[in-house]
């Protein structure tokens, strides 16, 4: 009982020690009983956002990069292997020089894609002499496989054609050759893996030198085999 009293008898005297720091309430609240709140920097979000889709898009970019070079399709090769007349030569038809002709071309095409197939959805043939078209013909839509070749051959049968100049075809008669542009008008889908390209319109252009069948030296000369420029996808 002794000790109890003293306790408190010694709680009664004034306290000179350090002075002892005010307990803060439950929650972190503030003076008061307001809670500090820290608001953020609209600066810094901004640029952090910046910097996310900055990187983003580079990602994107690589991958389509990468994704081109693998499956970026090659052009089309195209050769004309044999070239042979029949007939070729200026009739006289109401008074004007009409051309009689029966041309018959080998083109042998070459797809040298791996990953695409080739859909021909249209192709035509068109042979010109002097720059005046006198044959045409439609050709059947076909499909080409991957790395794969394949022979058409279009035949240009008729007579009608006025030619202008005259002079030229007497010349080349004499040589004993004919120079003739036989083009291949196209409508070509690429076929992938899982999905087919946006329709392209690729032309085939031929510069062909013919023997005349009349002279028999240029036909035992022959044909010579040429390279077509064909257009790019």
């Amino acid at each position: 009982m002794a000790n109890r009293e003293h306790k408190v008898d010694h709680l009664d005297h004034p306290y000179y020690g350090p002075p002892i720091p005010p307990v803060e309430p439950h929650g972190g609240a503030a003076a008061g009983g307001r809670r500090c709140v820290v608001v953020a920097n609209p600066y810094a979000l901004c640029r952090r956002a910046f910097r996310v889709l900055t990187l983003a898009l580079i990602a994107v970019c690589v991958v389509a990069l990468v994704l081109w070079l693998v499956y970026q399709p090659t052009a089309l090769k195209a050769y004309v292997d044999s070239a042979e007349l029949t007939r070729f030569d200026l009739v006289l038809d109401g008074g004007r020089q009409q051309l009689r002709y029966n041309l018959t071309v080998a083109v042998t095409i070459r797809n040298p894609n791996r990953e695409h197939a080739v859909l021909y959805q249209r192709l035509e043939a068109v042979a010109l002499y002097g720059g005046e078209r006198f044959g045409y013909v439609d050709l059947p839509r076909a499909r080409q496989a991957r790395k794969s070749t394949m022979v058409i051959k279009p035949s240009f049968r008729g007579q009608g054609v006025v030619l202008t100049d005259t002079a030229a075809f007497g010349r080349e008669k004499e040589e004993g050759f004919f120079n003739i542009n036989v083009k291949l008008h196209t409508r070509i889908r690429l076929k992938g893996i899982v999905v087919h390209s946006a329709e392209h319109r690729t032309d085939v252009d031929c510069y062909i030198r013919v023997p005349d069948p009349t002279n028999a030296t240029a036909v035992a000369l022959g044909f010579t085999p040429v390279q077509c420029h064909v257009d790019d996808f």
